[in-house]
């Protein structure tokens, strides 16, 4: 605008900083760039929206942790009934957990493992494992109540990073028939309770042709191995995976196309689970409690592992750095196993937690 006004007329010359003219067309200029600035922002916001919907491809809304609660009764000379709806309370925490149905203790049995969802949902509601559980209410002879593995499938509104990320993958597989794409659609598969919660999914998959190893196997059979990122994978998921990369009809009788292509066997199991375990001396900076460091480094190690892809290996050199990022932490020293790195691990192996030991 100055040199527009500093080429066209002569009358008016001082274009200094403050000057009257300059304030003038630094207030209008000011209003245009806001007005840019508001159509850049807006087309920003526009072209994910318009082209998740025209895909059909909402973000993941935010689902409750759940699992499977240990509880120990005394022996009973009548079925023990613990209903649906009983409340599980965690030592130590404000989440609640509920179960979705009936759960029945037969005569002289003193164990049963009840399923249970998080009442909120988002990874708040992830527990650790081994945590004491109060029911109410609580059943005849009730002596104890804890969940022998980690829940960490409670998850938040997905972000739209995330969501960015997922659309990729999601684009690089509408070919199907390729491995990413059978991979891709295994991990949709969700399995839900009558009510609707979703008790288990698949959280990784991995497929795996043998032909390539071994030159007398069919070069029309593949693998899929899948984990549902917990810890022992149902036969039900290992079913429903199936189906789902196979192609089904649903309950109205509409046909679901799969994901392999046509004369492919592939076939689906679990992961075999590998524990990795660990003996580690943990050292606490002055003012902090060892014992909560403990806590967060088992923690911690517990969810790495759980993260680990199938057929990857645990790096223990991780495992240190993670520690000694949890502020408080003046040294980690694992001393078995010795190695920073384990062997390699077979494609059909997903590392779990073992037994951790931090003193």
């Amino acid at each position: 605008m100055v040199n527009l006004m500093q080429s066209t007329q002569f009358k008016i010359t001082d274009f200094n900083i403050g000057s009257i003219v300059r304030t003038m067309l630094e207030s209008c200029a000011a209003e245009i760039d806001e007005l840019y600035q508001q159509m850049f922002n807006g087309i920003q916001q526009a072209i994910p929206v318009s082209v998740y919907n025209s895909f059909s491809f909402p973000a993941l809304v935010a689902l409750p942790a759940s699992g499977l609660v240990t509880v120990i009764i005394t022996s009973q000379t009548t079925p023990t009934l613990i209903a649906s709806g009983t409340v599980f309370t965690p030592a130590g925490s404000t989440n609640t957990y509920a179960t979705a149905a009936d759960v029945t203790i037969a005569i002289g049995q003193t164990t049963v493992s009840v399923p249970v969802t998080s009442v909120t949902s988002g990874s708040a509601s992830n527990l650790g494992a081994g945590v004491s559980f109060t029911l109410s209410p609580a059943p005849t002879g009730f002596v104890s109540a804890t969940n022998p593995n980690a829940w960490i499938n409670g998850t938040d509104d997905e972000s739209p990073a995330d969501q960015l990320i997922r659309f990729n993958g999601y684009i690089s597989t509408l070919q199907r028939s390729t491995n990413p794409a059978i991979q891709y659609g295994a991990q949709t598969t969700k399995i839900f309770d009558a009510s609707g919660n979703l008790i288990e999914r698949v959280a990784s998959a991995l497929v795996v042709e043998p032909y390539l190893t071994n030159n007398a196997l069919p070069i029309s059979s593949i693998f899929c191995y899948i984990h549902n990122g917990v810890g022992s994978t149902s036969v039900g998921l290992v079913s429903q995976a199936q189906n789902v990369i196979n192609g089904y009809t649903d309950t109205s009788g509409t046909p679901v196309p799969g994901w392999k292509a046509a004369g492919v066997v592939c076939t689906v199991a679990a992961a075999t689970e590998q524990p990795r375990s660990l003996t580690a001396v943990l050292t606490a900076a002055a003012g902090y409690s060892h014992a909560t460091l403990v806590t967060q480094a088992v923690s911690v190690l517990t969810a790495y592992m759980l993260a680990i892809p199938i057929g990857a290996p645990a790096i223990f050199a991780i495992f240190e750095a993670l520690v000694m990022a949890i502020p408080g932490v003046a040294n980690f020293a694992i001393s078995v196993p010795n190695n920073t790195d384990t062997a390699a691990t077979a494609a059909n192996y997903k590392i779990m937690p073992g037994t951790i030991t931090i003193t």
